[in-house]
């Protein structure tokens, strides 16, 4: 069976070529995987083999979110004592309290 035409060459990539990849192209390429499988027509293999790819994209985008995250309260942190994050203080509160009001 042929490739589907959307099909990008990052089939059965290794973790290094993935790592730099941006957020956003990784998070296109899932979703066009995604599309793939919703589709059907492919094979045990091709299937598997995809989704075995867009388990490690998933873990790949967590992980930029996660230092993305983290980057940023560092940065809130070094700058709240210099007082530039003021009237940001909200940041850090539940969002869901301010439906309450």
């Amino acid at each position: 069976m042929a490739k589907p035409k959307n099909s990008l060459p990052k089939e059965n990539t290794q973790n290094e070529e993935t790592e730099s990849d941006s957020f956003e192209d990784s998070f296109h390429r899932l979703s066009e995987m995604a599309e793939q499988l919703e589709a059907g027509g492919l094979t045990l293999a091709e299937a598997t083999s995809r989704f075995e790819e867009g388990i490690k994209l998933v873990q790949f985008c967590n992980q930029l979110l996660n230092n993305a995250e983290l980057k940023i309260t560092e940065l809130k942190e070094s700058y709240r004592s210099t007082d530039v994050l003021t009237g940001f203080d909200d940041l850090d509160d539940d969002p869901d309290d301010d439906l309450d009001e």
